[in-house]
């Protein structure tokens, strides 16, 4: 199983992130895809947090579900995104991420990213035409999704 690791839940379907999830399940060659945040309340933006999850008590509450995940998996796609939020809840996100990583190194688990970042799946296409013009995006993103060097 690949866990794709994102920020927060979107307030709408999430349809266009969970189809590219999914080219990237494809294009790994997992069976199962699951994707599972850094913290549980839905904004329109991952930059909305910067305003609802100041509190350290709401990241602490996101843990357990996702060490669940993350001891399920078979690898980690990490794709929370480019830019924490600001103020208070950017020291929370920094401190989620490190405990992140600490979990996936206890588990030994090989981590994948695109174009050697934790990008977001809505990101993924402008990355790859800007890095791979003229490639279609499914080849593209083939080229860009890579397993990160420790």
């Amino acid at each position: 199983m690949l866990l794709v690791v994102a920020c927060n839940p979107p307030i709408t379907s999430g349809e266009r992130t969970l189809t590219r999830v999914e080219m990237a399940r494809k294009i790994l060659g997992f069976d199962e895809v699951r994707v599972s945040n850094l913290i549980g309340i839905p904004t329109y933006r991952s930059g909305g947090l910067s305003d609802v999850a100041t509190e350290q008590g709401i990241w602490l509450a996101s843990r357990p579900a996702l060490s669940d995940a993350l001891f399920e998996a078979s690898a980690v796609l990490l794709a929370y995104g480019l830019t924490p939020p600001t103020g208070p809840a950017r020291h929370h996100f920094r401190q989620q991420v490190n405990w992140l990583e600490a979990e996936i190194k206890k588990l030994i688990l090989p981590v994948y990213w695109v174009g050697g970042a934790p990008r977001h799946p809505s990101r993924w296409q402008r990355y790859t035409f800007r890095t791979f013009s003229g490639e279609a995006f499914l080849e593209a993103l083939s080229k860009a999704l890579v397993e990160r060097e420790e």
